[in-house]
């Protein structure tokens, strides 16, 4: 059976896509800028093997990180160029503004109150290394809530671009340690040990925990203007977190010994308290989706038995599984992804998100869901397949129309 309503009117022409021109242009100007990165590791270790060496190190907690991050983006996947971009940012932006602003900013301003090199040590470490490096670690979060808004739509989007900011800058911070241990002593086991083995997750945790959580809730509202409220209140939360860690060695009693048991009873649960917040809204987003595509299932672009396949993860399994059977995996990838977007889009447009093109909007993702389906539904079945459309759901609702789950032939997927 196939079914037949014109596709025409709900197709829009992009114009160019400015947030990958912008991507494209602050990937570049982040890998010129790693050449001063570059320059400092080699100015502070002294050995250019070294640094070699101690890179390759740190890209062991930067794997495990990046795995991570990747785990927990899969539901609504962010764009690749913007999670470059954020990666990059942490490793070399940040750093370097880090350095700047601690340099010849706030050190040549504090130093003259201090009447001690340990008080010294003391400021550096607690107070100001956590201000300042939460602060532009941050930047890329900002950015997104800011400046992309379409992309940006909840907390875990938040935790996502805040994790990778905070990975690029623990992947430099890492190559500094290892390389001063390795030159000094000629030994990093240990320090490898510490900080790439019992703590890969502490920088993405801070940072993600705070700003990436504040301005993430941030954007489920209806203004930027939350942003100064919530970016003070997430700069602060992270830098506690972080001033936490790094005081550890000022007030655990017990040398080594004493240091592995705070972290076990404050460190450890705190990582785990970190995952089962991220476990929560990974699931909240799982309830938006499955919410907003039955909207849109009402309004006859899905059946109940797809929206349940779009909104859970076993539902979204078994459709790989038909497609991977089919050599039709990266349609309907992209069609799963769509239908994401389009949840998301709606879910903006009821808090009053992005007035100015919810309609356009929302014909271009209604326009490629039915570019996917079509596709993958011809592959089915073997012959050309012209399908109904449904009634948009952010524009007044039409009549109710043949739906595509109303075809038969070995499509939509069965189990």
């Amino acid at each position: 059976m196939t079914a037949t309503a014109p596709l025409s009117p709900l197709v829009r022409k992009d114009g160019p896509n400015v947030g990958m021109i912008a991507g494209i242009i602050g990937i570049v100007v982040l890998a010129l800028a790693s050449f001063g990165v570059i320059l400092f590791l080699g100015g502070a270790i002294g050995n250019p093997l070294v640094v070699a060496t101690s890179g390759l190190m740190a890209l062991v907690p930067l794997a495990f990180v990046v795995w991570a991050v990747l785990a927990i983006d899969r539901w609504e996947p962010e764009p690749r160029i913007a999670m470059w971009f954020a990666a990059l940012w942490g490793g070399v932006a940040a750093v370097l503004l880090t350095l700047a602003l601690n340099s010849f900013v706030l050190e040549p301003i504090v130093v003259r109150f201090l009447q001690s090199q340990e008080q010294l040590e003391f400021y550096q470490t607690v107070i100001q290394a956590p201000v300042t490096e939460e602060l532009w670690k941050g930047i890329p979060v900002v950015i997104m809530f800011l400046f992309f808004r379409k992309t940006f739509d909840g907390p875990v989007d938040g935790v996502v671009f805040a994790a990778l900011s905070a990975a690029g800058f623990a992947f430099t911070e890492n190559i500094l340690y290892f390389g001063t241990s390795l030159a000094e002593s000629g030994d990093g086991s240990f320090i490898f040990f510490l900080r790439g083995i019992m703590s890969p997750l502490t920088h993405a945790i801070f940072t993600a925990v705070g700003i990436g959580l504040a301005l993430g809730l941030a954007a489920r509202l209806r203004s930027r203007w939350w942003i100064l409220l919530a970016f003070p209140a997430g700069w602060l939360v992270s830098a506690l977190l972080h001033a936490l860690w790094n005081s550890a060695s000022w007030w655990v009693p017990g040398g080594t010994i004493g240091f592995f048991v705070y972290y076990l009873v404050v460190q450890v649960p705190l990582c785990v308290l970190a995952a089962a917040l991220v476990w929560l809204l990974l699931r909240q987003e799982i309830r938006i989706t499955r919410a907003r595509l039955h909207d849109y299932g009402r309004a006859g672009w899905f059946t109940a038995e797809e929206v349940e396949r779009l909104s859970t993860g076993d539902g979204r399994a078994s459709l790989m599984d038909w497609a991977r059977k089919r050599s039709l995996r990266r349609p309907m990838r992209e069609y799963i992804v769509t239908a994401t977007k389009l949840a998301n889009h709606r879910q903006r447009a009821l808090v009053g998100r992005d007035r100015t093109r919810v309609v356009a909007d929302e014909a271009t993702l209604l326009a490629e869901l039915m570019h996917h389906r079509r596709g993958m539904a011809t592959a089915a079945i073997g012959q050309p397949v012209t399908m109904a459309q449904g009634a948009p759901v952010l524009t007044p609702a039409g009549a109710r129309v043949q739906r595509f789950g109303d075809l038969d032939a070995g499509w939509p997927p069965r189990r």
